[in-house]
């Protein structure tokens, strides 16, 4: 899915805008999202349209990657060739998926450099050097690698084991993927790109651990994470669940936001919390997982034979596979982009709701958008299709719905 341009409040690795100027005045006195410099639109409106294309060649590349080998019968010959080496299937799943992705490497490397360095320096977000960026990808490599692995050895080994219902276990077995990755990540991921320290200013983290109390959540404690090492961008979240979950600020939120704003962000994440969006989420994306294993299940039966492979278990047929699951997944995009505009909304209106500061919420929106480099009112197809958050216009009109008499005095005044 393309980065949406205005999540600004969805975790350390949301695009925003550093360097932006910062609003005057206290929150109070800030209710409405002037963006006063046409520049500053303009730029949003440049960085908007790079990433949609980015996002668009990178999918068309894929793509057009995966039908090749396919049509010209290279995967084939691939998986023949590594069979000549080893007869162990599970050894067998291994070598092909890294000679696929070596191979694709000319390919996606450029893009991901494009995309990951010289787009965000081309737009003054990213700290980086270009040896720092150069690790975190090295890193992200091996972690793909090693859960890819897994979980295609998984898939193949039931494919193998159960031909005729292998894609229901599939999809049960990466449900439960994505439930144990969501309380894992915080401990055992996020530390490999990021420095975690406790939150220094004890009275602030006292101020949030109240407003979780209120909300009817416990934490496990407040922390800083190190964004400015990458980025300028500032950014908060409440990571984990259960015994995992904590309050995450990315430092660059402490040094450039208020403790009113600082609230206000993780009063919207608290609103996924309590309105158990992580739930709804993972329920109705394991819905269209199912739905993807399921055509995969039905693509690989069908036109296995065409395509030279063996059965559907054939490693060569991995293509197919991974091109029946996106085109599943693409169907659906404009859905599960809906939905999750839906569930945005509402952690919104329990946010304005738990602090009674729409004002605070404003500001935060309106500074959060401009580092972000968003669009505030994108065009309604574009949103329709690729936004996964409801755009910054929209969610302060929001705001100002809910509290009409708040924001009528104060503009009057």
């Amino acid at each position: 899915m393309t980065p949406d341009p205005n999540d600004a409040i969805n975790g350390p690795e949301a695009d925003e805008r550093p360097n932006a100027p910062a609003d005057s005045g206290p929150p109070s006195a800030r209710t409405t999202p002037p963006r006063e410099d046409p520049g500053e639109a303009e730029s949003a409106g440049a960085y908007s349209r790079a990433k949609r294309i980015l996002f668009v060649v990178e999918l068309a590349a894929g793509l057009a990657f995966l039908i090749l080998i396919l049509l010209s019968g290279a995967s084939v010959s691939a998986a023949r060739w590594l069979e000549s080496f080893t007869a162990n299937p599970w050894l067998l799943v291994l070598l092909y998926m890294t000679a696929v992705g070596l191979a694709y490497e000319p390919i996606g490397l450029p893009l991901d450099f494009y995309g990951g360095y010289v787009l965000e320096h081309k737009f003054g977000q990213s700290t980086q050097s270009f040896w720092a960026w150069a690790w975190d990808a090295v890193k992200g490599k091996l972690l793909g690698l090693v859960i890819g692995a897994i979980l295609l050895e998984a898939v193949y080994w039931l494919l193998r084991r159960f031909p005729d219902s292998w894609w229901i276990i599939a999809a049960l077995m990466f449900i439960a993927f994505a439930v144990v990755m969501t309380r894992l990540a915080p401990t055992l991921l996020m530390p490999i790109f990021y420095k975690f320290t406790p939150l220094k200013d004890e009275e602030l983290g006292e101020r949030l651990v109240r407003l979780c109390e209120k909300a009817g959540t416990t934490v496990r404690g407040v922390f800083e994470m190190d964004m400015s090492r990458k980025t300028r961008a500032a950014n908060a979240a409440l990571a984990g669940l259960g015994a995992t979950r904590r309050i995450v600020l990315g430092d660059t939120l402490l040094q450039g936001f208020e403790a009113d704003e600082v609230e206000a962000v993780l009063a919207h994440e608290l609103g996924h919390h309590v309105n158990r969006d992580i739930w709804k989420g993972l329920a109705f994306q394991s819905l269209i997982s199912t739905l993807g294993f399921y055509a995969a299940y039905r693509a690989l039966a069908y036109f296995s034979g065409g395509f030279g492979l063996r059965g559907p278990a054939d490693i060569a047929g991995l293509p197919l596979l991974m091109l029946t699951m996106a085109g599943v997944s693409l169907l659906f995009m404009p859905i599960s982009n809906a939905f999750s505009r839906r569930l945005e909304r509402r952690a919104d209106r329990f946010a304005l709701g738990l602090t009674d500061n729409p004002a605070a919420f404003v500001s935060t929106m309106t500074r959060l958008g401009r580092l972000n480099l968003a669009e505030f009112e994108p065009h309604p197809v574009i949103e329709f299709l690729l936004y996964s958050h409801p755009s910054i216009s929209g969610r302060i009109r929001m705001a100002r719905e809910m509290f009409p008499a708040e924001f009528a005095e104060r503009e009057s005044s």
